[in-house]
């Protein structure tokens, strides 16, 4: 089986973080052709994000695309729509410019496939560290430093130290709902996939979250691939919070009411509204106001 991956970062300044990025995956155990990675620039003001072009190009396949002028620079899914097009391999790797793979995170996934054949789908998870504890001298093959670095409550996951989704993905495919468990910083599609089951729907660029999800609920539920869930192949995610900011961000991300990807999402998929009230309840967070049926 000839596995081979496009790795798809869409990115927007914070060259630091991303230069991390960077360092784990030219330290993959995986052949370097098996692999490429595929920036996406979206308008990023840093100049330091073609630096980091320039220091790994040489050590990891790597393309880097100039986006022109965005009427939002948060537009995610036309870039990783754009990845999806002019990607050379046969899968696709969906992550974060902030978000470290393990050492053995390609190969991890390429036993997965190996082990469930190609008519699936995958997903991960994500640890959340502190980039002031990231010693980039130190992402190597051992994977030692980034699995020691202290675990933080993250505002991108509620405030919660373990990845919310634990409980449920790892029942893939058993699972209410498979597609909510999809994350867009660690998740994985064959590109004929994604390609038939329409592409990102651009409509959610703009504002956070959701995008991921519903590329997910037309793969599986309309195409029929099976998600399964990736239980070694995690990324590390990186915060730049502070315990002063993180409160408001925390309640930003969880209060849906003026999030319009929410109101879509909750158009489009039957029943996936029933099943955000059920999981906010299950991560403690009955207290926020979801948005009114």
């Amino acid at each position: 089986m000839n596995i081979r991956f496009s790795i798809i970062i869409p990115c927007y300044n914070n060259a630091d973080l991303l230069r991390n990025v960077l360092q784990g995956y030219s330290t993959q155990t995986t052949p370097k052709e098996s692999y490429e990675v595929i920036l996406i620039d979206n308008n990023s003001s840093d100049p330091n994000i073609i630096s980091c072009y320039n220091e790994y190009k040489n050590k990891v396949n790597i393309t880097l695309v100039f986006r022109p002028v965005l009427a939002n620079p948060f537009a995610l899914n036309s870039a990783r729509n754009l990845g999806v097009r002019i990607a050379k391999n046969n899968w696709c790797i969906f992550t974060d410019s902030d978000c470290i793979p393990s050492p053995s995170y390609l190969m991890q996934i390429s036993t997965t496939i190996s082990n469930k054949g190609e008519y699936i789908c995958m997903a991960g998870l994500r640890e959340f560290i502190h980039s002031k504890d990231v010693d980039i001298t130190k992402i190597d093959t051992s994977n030692s430093h980034l699995s020691n670095c202290p675990r933080i409550k993250s505002p991108s996951n509620y405030g919660l130290i373990r990845d919310r989704r634990l409980g449920k993905i790892e029942l893939l495919p058993n699972t209410e709902q498979p597609w909510g468990h999809f994350y867009g910083c660690n998740m994985v599609f064959k590109k004929q996939d994604i390609i038939n089951a329409g592409l990102f729907d651009e409509q959610y660029d703009g504002t956070w979250g959701y995008d991921d999800i519903d590329l997910a609920y037309r793969v599986i539920h309309t195409l029929g691939v099976e998600p399964v869930f990736l239980k070694e192949a995690a990324v590390y995610h990186q915060d730049k919070v502070c315990s002063d900011t993180s409160a408001s961000e925390i309640k930003n991300r969880i209060e849906k009411i003026n999030n319009p990807n929410y109101k879509y999402i909750c158009k489009k998929i039957p029943g996936y509204y029933e099943f955000s009230l059920r999981e906010f309840k299950r991560f403690g967070l009955s207290e926020f106001q979801s948005l009114p049926k």
